[in-house]
């Protein structure tokens, strides 16, 4: 019998050097995720999970797809792409949207609402004379050592 979905997954994954966490960052997922997927708790992702985790694997798409139990037709497609959506941390370190914004509203939900509403209400010379504030005020406090 051959390899299963999460036991292929994490041997690929150790075979690239990746940690989870650094697996489930470069296909916008999240380490608890790649856990379950490896550990056979979660057996059928999603088409655009799987891709993604080809992509950073380097591993066939399709063949993910016949592991995880779709047929073969459904294997030789592949998902609508959206654009990789994600957060640069203060170290630009990429953090996928989900998470980002989950935190960004656990620390300061006003914040988190205001910075939501400027960016549909304001037009974007508005937006750009804002943004250069908060990243001056972000620049001056790196340089202070805070």
């Amino acid at each position: 019998m051959g390899m299963d979905l999460g036991s292929y997954l994490a041997l690929a994954r150790r075979e690239r050097g990746f940690t989870q966490r650094e697996l489930a960052e470069k296909c916008g997922s999240c380490a608890s995720e790649i856990c379950r997927l490896e550990a056979g708790k979660r057996v059928k992702p999603s088409p655009a999970l799987l891709h993604a985790l080809s992509e950073a694997l380097l591993v066939s798409y399709p063949y993910l797809m016949q592991l995880a139990g779709y047929s073969a037709g459904e294997a030789e497609e592949l998902p609508e792409q959206e654009p990789e959506q994600v957060f640069l941390d203060e170290n630009g370190n990429i953090v996928a949207l989900t998470s980002g914004a989950r935190d960004m509203m656990t620390r300061d939900a006003a914040w988190a609402n205001a910075a939501f509403r400027v960016s549909r209400e304001l037009d974007e010379r508005e937006r750009s004379i804002l943004t250069d504030m908060a990243m001056s005020f972000l620049k001056r406090r790196k340089e202070e050592g805070k």
